[in-house]
């Protein structure tokens, strides 16, 4: 569905409730390290595009973006439409949306209102010195923070990858994690007294509220379905994940990580291949191109060192590899900013 036009196909939105410290117990044993250790591969940077307070009635679109969006309510109430998903979303106070894959959307204060691009709303009502935007009519007031999160090599990451386009967290309700109510009530603090620095702590908070956000999916019932997801609750396969990604320049094989697993070889390649979706080494492949990426964005090191770094004996059979996942040599990479490669797909 085109935001503001009629609904059609796909299903319907995902929500998460609940806390990940279920996961903690001893029937899942090996979760929490899989997925502190995934959690810790995910590198992005969160940005807060503006504190928005409207009055009904308002309405505003948004074009697909290359990076995750997300909208949170600290007072009022408003209705969300995402492109490809059916129907709309009612969120509340304390409410927030993350669109993971950036779909095109529109927010608006109830279904019969107008909804303008939202690069046309900023035009027509400049932000004030404290970055805030002030629009509408003199019914109700909204009050939101708007943000995107930019991953670096966003679709190699498997966690991005599993997440749905679209994940509620509530804020209000039974069952609702005290992450939540906390997040957003520093959210809502640090926004209204627009005190010096405000902006660095208002993103740190959504970085946070990102993070536990996809901590809450994974444990819910829809997340059982996706690969990784059922991968991290399987106390095997889980155990092999958290190794991979805490030293994925370790030289693995696939007999190495069954004994990790305690599995046999043939078992452990099929249910490996079937919950994560591709077979172990090239996980530990992709696994070690993403921590190649890393360190030629971010540190002064030479490609020998960080062909050893990265699990490759030379500088020749880790240049082979980095261009067969991303399409261009280490040093072009890095000449380049890390521009312009094309992702590992696995």
């Amino acid at each position: 569905m085109r935001p503001g036009g009629s609904a059609r196909h796909h299903r319907p939105y995902i929500s998460p409730s609940g806390s990940f410290m279920d996961l903690l117990n001893p029937t899942h044993p090996q979760a929490p390290d899989a997925l502190s250790e995934m959690l810790q591969s995910i590198r992005f940077r969160s940005t807060v595009m503006c504190r928005s307070e409207m009055k009904a009635p308002w309405g505003f679109s948004v074009v697909g973006r290359e990076f995750a969006t997300f909208h949170i309510v600290l007072r009022g109430r408003c209705l969300v439409e995402v492109e490809g998903l059916e129907g709309q979303l009612a969120l509340s106070e304390g409410d927030a949306v993350i669109l993971a894959r950036g779909n095109a959307h529109a927010v608006r204060d109830s279904a019969g209102s107008q909804v303008t691009r939202l690069e046309k709303l900023i035009a027509g009502s400049p932000l004030d010195a404290h970055g805030v935007l002030r629009t509408g009519g003199d019914g109700a007031e909204t009050v939101l923070v708007c943000g995107g999160f930019h991953f670096e090599d966003a679709d190699a990451d498997p966690i991005r990858a599993a997440l749905p386009p679209l994940l509620h967290v509530r804020g209000q309700g039974r069952g609702v994690g005290q992450w939540v109510r906390l997040t957003t009530q520093f959210l809502t603090e640090e926004s209204d007294r627009g005190r010096p620095g405000a902006e660095v702590v208002v993103t740190r908070l959504a970085d946070i509220l990102f993070i536990e956000a996809i901590r809450s999916y994974l444990e819910s019932p829809e997340a059982s379905r996706l690969g990784i997801a059922v991968a991290l609750r399987d106390a095997r396969i889980s155990a092999a994940l958290a190794a991979i990604h805490r030293r994925p320049e370790s030289g693995w094989d696939v007999e190495t990580l069954a004994r990790r697993a305690g599995m046999s070889r043939t078992a452990f390649a099929v249910r490996f291949n079937d919950l994560v979706g591709e077979p172990p080494l090239r996980y530990v492949a992709r696994c070690r191109m993403r921590r190649a990426v890393a360190l030629l964005r971010a540190s002064t090191a030479t490609l020998p060192q960080i062909a050893e770094r990265v699990g490759y004996e030379s500088e020749v059979s880790f240049s082979r590899a980095f261009r067969r996942h991303l399409g261009t040599s280490p040093a072009a990479y890095r000449r380049a900013g890390g521009e312009g490669a094309r992702t590992a797909q696995g």
